[in-house]
């Protein structure tokens, strides 16, 4: 009888952990998974400049090009792709300008930071952050510090 009750106890056991096995499970990411083949990759290129994914794009048909650096397409792909990112910053950039001008500064903001967000070296737009951060430094309400920042360093 103590046989029953234990084997009964074990294949319950077993039968709730498959269960929260195949709950436990996490989602599938496909770029989680190595690229083997340049055709994959070259898809993945196609895929994320059609979502506007513009960088990231740039990054795999970069990759391309090193993989095969005889391979005219890629090259030729990387610089339009550099030119979509170039002429996307350049409207971003006047966008926020446009924005800082009637006063918009969370705007301005916005479109400085996808500007860097597109190309972390642009200068101009650093230059606007940087010079908006000066003239209008962010606070929070009422002016008071966030909690935490004027802690007396020697009380530990």
């Amino acid at each position: 009888m103590i046989d029953s009750i234990l084997y009964r106890a074990v294949a319950m056991l077993i039968a709730v952990i498959g269960m929260l096995a195949g709950c436990a499970q996490s989602p599938e990411r496909p770029s989680a998974e190595p690229i083997v083949s340049t055709a994959k990759r070259e898809k993945l290129a196609f895929d994320l400049q059609e979502k506007g994914e513009l960088a990231d794009a740039l990054v795999q048909w970069k990759i391309l090009s090193t993989i095969d650096p005889a391979n005219d397409f890629y090259k030729k792909q990387a610089r339009e792709t550099r030119q979509l990112i170039d002429a996307r910053c350049k409207s971003l950039l006047l966008e926020g300008i446009a924005h800082l001008n009637r006063g918009e500064r969370d705007a301005a903001r916005t479109s400085f930071l996808k500007t860097l967000a597109l190309d972390p070296r642009n200068k101009e737009a650093f230059n606007y952050l940087r010079q908006m951060s000066i003239q209008y430094p962010i606070t929070t309400q009422n002016n008071a510090k966030p909690a935490g920042c004027c802690r007396n360093r020697n009380r530990l």
